[in-house]
Formats: C-alpha cells, structure tokens, sequence
C-alpha cells in the first residue's frame, strides 16, 4: 500500500491533473469568446404567457452567456434597455465595442458598449411598444481588439 501512495508519483499526477484541468478551461473560455465575435441573441420564451411578455426583473441571459439584458420602463413609456458583458470573457468579448441590436421587424439601434462592457440604449414610447423583447438580436460592428 505504500508503494501506491509515493509522494514523487502523487505530485506528478496531481500536475497532470491540475494542466489538464487548466488546458480544458481555457478551450471552454477561448470557444465562448469565438461565438462572441459575431454578437448574441436573446431568447426568453418562459417568461410570454396568455397576455403581454413581461421582462423578467432579473434580466435575460444571452445564448453564448456572455451578456445580460435588463430592462427599466419610465412612467411616460419609454424605456431603457442594458446589456452588461459577464464575466472576464464577456469583458474582453464587447467591451469598447460597436453593436447592431435587433429589437423587432425594422427597429435596428446602433450603438457601443463602453470600457466596463455596458450598453444603454433608451426607448421612446414608440419604440418601446414595437420592440419585441422576448427575442432580440445583437450584431457587433468592426473587428474585436
């Protein structure tokens, strides 16, 4: 049973572990960031019901999980729409960067996320009643950093 339990071995396949583990991580990482480089939809379909969809008041997650939309209404209408960037690789995905958002049939905002990964975008009454929030699209613009 000693012999099982050396310590030089025990190191070494911990080692192995420990890079292995790391290795798979990081492909995790780089393939979120690769489906990042075209943009990310929206999609929340457990939130319509028998009458009008109602934004969840957590938010939306994207599809790639690397953005999350949240949406305040005002009392005339309007409203604003943000998208936050999660995590480090949503960070490094659309910080600082062009985007194209797709709210319905004709109502394309462009716009830019800031250095901390943030987009706000405000809606008149209009616009707010012709968006479809359940289902959205972002399209970024211009190369990533």
């Amino acid at each position: 049973m000693a012999e099982l339990l050396d310590a030089r071995e025990t190191r070494r396949f911990l080692r192995s572990l420990r890079v292995a583990t790391q290795t798979a991580l990081a492909g995790y990482d780089l393939s979120r960031s690769r489906a990042a480089e075209g943009g990310a939809s929206f999609l929340a379909l457990a939130a319509k019901g028998p009458g009008e969809f109602r934004f969840p008041e957590a938010g939306i997650v994207s599809s790639d999980g690397l953005l999350r939309a949240t949406l305040e209404r005002d009392a005339a209408g309007g409203a604003v729409l943000t998208l936050q960037a999660e995590g480090a690789t949503g960070l490094k995905a659309y910080a600082a960067r062009g985007a194209r958002l797709r709210l319905g049939l004709g109502l394309d905002f462009d716009s830019s996320f800031d250095r901390n990964g943030t987009l706000r975008l405000g809606l008149d009454r209009d616009e707010t009643h012709a968006a479809n929030f359940s289902r959205f699209d972002l399209e970024l613009l211009g190369p990533s950093r």
